[in-house]
């Protein structure tokens, strides 16, 4: 059985909410890319195993 190695996280105004795992940093960019295009917010990927951020996608909406 393999385990998830990513999280891909939602910043909300309050913090970061747990949106799903994903197996490889591929799949999981592609994930947050298919998010942000439905919904715009700051999306992270959290590696499980370094423990640190590896990517992140700013897709919210820029204020004037």
């Amino acid at each position: 059985m393999v385990v998830p190695a990513y999280d891909i996280l939602k910043k909300d105004a309050a913090a970061l909410v747990w949106i799903e795992a994903a197996e490889d940093l591929e799949f999981a960019k592609l994930r947050i890319r298919e998010l942000a295009a439905r919904c715009e917010a700051e999306y992270i990927i959290f590696d499980q195993r370094s423990s640190e951020v590896v990517a992140r996608l700013d897709a919210s909406p820029t204020r004037d």
